[in-house]
């Protein structure tokens, strides 16, 4: 009987414990575009306010996205989708600027095809693309004044994410 409880109890302290998350209300706009550093606050529904600073990584060229990480004072941890907490900007601005390349690559093409021809046209439209694409910047990672997002409560906890608490 010893050795089912002895099963029993390492069974037990192996399985992970879920942190408790709270929802905090951010106060002021923070974006991936302000430097490394700038300190924000963030409010619980009891009013209980909570400092941090931003990591940064602002938005490049070739549609490279922006990303900032929300580094607490306090002993929590933001829950997203990216396991280290990471905000990320999103991909909706990137398709409609891969499809603006591709009406950028037309006019283009159309611009010469009287001039030089149709075949070496279809070359100036590609580069037209191309170049369109490379100077493009992706999108900065944003969270507006007002909005939630979810902090678990204790950082050296596992946390469970659900696709309903995430950005």
């Amino acid at each position: 009987m010893t050795k089912i409880r002895l099963a029993g109890l390492l069974f037990l302290l192996t399985v992970p414990t879920f942190a408790q998350t709270v929802t905090l209300q951010i106060t002021s706009e923070i974006s991936s575009k302000m430097p490394t550093g700038t300190p924000f606050e963030a409010k619980d529904s009891e009013g209980k306010v909570y400092h941090g600073h931003l990591i940064t990584h602002p938005a490049r060229r070739m549609m490279r996205n922006g990303s900032m990480l929300l580094e607490f004072d306090e002993a929590v941890k933001p829950v997203t989708k990216d396991r280290e907490g990471v905000y990320r900007g999103g991909n909706k601005i990137r398709l409609l600027k891969l499809g603006a390349s591709l009406g950028v690559a037309k006019i283009a093409d159309d611009c010469v095809d009287g001039t030089i021809g149709a075949t070496k046209a279809r070359y100036v439209g590609t580069a037209a693309a191309v170049g369109f694409l490379l100077f493009m910047k992706g999108q900065e990672a944003k969270l507006h004044a007002g909005e939630t997002i979810e902090v678990s409560t204790d950082r050296n906890v596992p946390v469970e994410v659900s696709p309903g608490n995430s950005r």
